[in-house]
């Protein structure tokens, strides 16, 4: 009984009323527990295979074997032999610990949707996947600290890979101090600091299809500040959970800087085998660019609704995501390449191993 194999997988189709219809998500991973070298201790090797922007029985093998580029995450740990959140030291290709959904497995479907701030910090590889050294340890029921060492112009899927351990410098705390009778409250706070990021914009995006609308050069040493706050409660006997994110980032080099964040509320109407679990969700995004160079920011906005339904007598292994976005955008001309971005609606279709859960 000590060999484990636990397997997930799942797949977000997009259906697109103005456009063709595209996987947003499909990933596929494994994790393989070793027998315990310690009481404490065991060996794990995880890895997870990302569909959307790799051919994985195609080109990036030489002759057309699999290649370095199909893997999102791949690393080995050392953790602890039965909840890996209590302890886990790993090295090799993981996401950024930074953000309170980033670090999570994919798989889980930790959120409704991610912010505009983190999916656009991703066009400066801040964070997403990235190569180097993660610990995370719970200090108590409570406590929890992430350390890590990484390189975010590097790992296993750029082009041309570089492993300069320690280039990406972090840390947070995640606390917990309300876990009990329908009700949990966590608050985290990290800090990152990333050095010589080059050739990179930081792009203004919509927030459902990710159009451009404008951006700015965002070089040198990345210092970002994030906090986030989730609190789930119930209401009217059913769980209610509230969510918000913060985010700063300066750029060295591009004398840059933006800041953003969301907050999010969703209410369950009804939750029973025979009639599904189906919520109710309202957000609002907001991301504020600037430069130095240039007089004036740019304030990208979006109010964001819609229902997700876990469909009925699938375990909440089936979900249907609807979604509606309003975007609005002002700034100066030098950064907003366009001023009238478009309402976005989206019908997205998901399958998965593990049960999608929300609160």
């Amino acid at each position: 009984g000590d060999f484990k194999l636990t397997a997930w997988g799942f797949a977000e189709r997009a259906i697109d009323p103005d456009g063709p219809d595209y996987f947003r998500r499909f990933r596929q991973g494994a994790e393989f527990d070793l027998p315990r070298i310690t009481e404490w201790l065991r060996p794990a090797v995880v890895y997870e295979v990302d569909f959307t922007n790799t051919d994985f029985f195609g080109d990036f093998g030489e002759g057309g074997h699999l290649g370095r580029r199909n893997f999102e995450n791949l690393f080995f740990a050392l953790q602890h032999p039965d909840d890996p959140s209590k302890f886990r030291l790993l090295i090799g290709e993981n996401t950024h610990i930074l953000s309170r959904e980033d670090n999570l497995s994919s798989g889980n479907l930790p959120t409704v949707n991610r912010s505009l701030i983190l999916e656009e910090h991703g066009s400066v590889n801040s964070f997403g996947t990235q190569f180097g050294i993660q610990f995370q340890k719970a200090l108590s029921d409570k406590l929890t600290v992430q350390l890590a060492a990484l390189d975010n112009r590097g790992s296993l899927n750029p082009p041309d890979p570089r492993y300069d351990i320690g280039n990406s410098l972090s840390g947070k705390l995640v606390f917990t101090p309300i876990n009990s009778d329908g009700r949990k409250l966590t608050l985290g706070a990290a800090i990152d600091h990333t050095r010589n990021i080059r050739d990179r914009t930081f792009t203004l995006a919509t927030a459902i299809g990710a159009a451009p609308l404008g951006g700015v050069e965002a070089t040198g040493n990345k210092l970002t500040g994030e906090a986030d706050i989730a609190y789930t409660f119930p209401l009217a006997g059913r769980p209610v959970t509230i969510e918000a994110e913060a985010l700063y980032s300066s750029f060295s080099g591009s004398d840059s800087d933006v800041g953003g964040g969301y907050v999010q509320g969703q209410f369950s109407l009804f939750d029973a085998p025979a009639i599904g679990d189906f919520d109710l969700f309202v957000r609002y995004d907001v991301v504020s660019l600037g430069i130095n160079s240039v007089d004036g920011r740019a304030t990208q906005q979006a109010v964001r609704a819609g229902v997700n339904y876990n469909l009925p007598r699938t375990n909440k292994l089936a979900n249907l995501h609807v979604e509606y976005a309003h975007n609005t955008l002002s700034g100066p001309n030098a950064i907003v390449s366009n001023r009238r971005p478009a309402d976005e609606f989206r019908v997205v279709l998901r399958a998965s191993l593990q049960r999608y859960a929300r609160h």
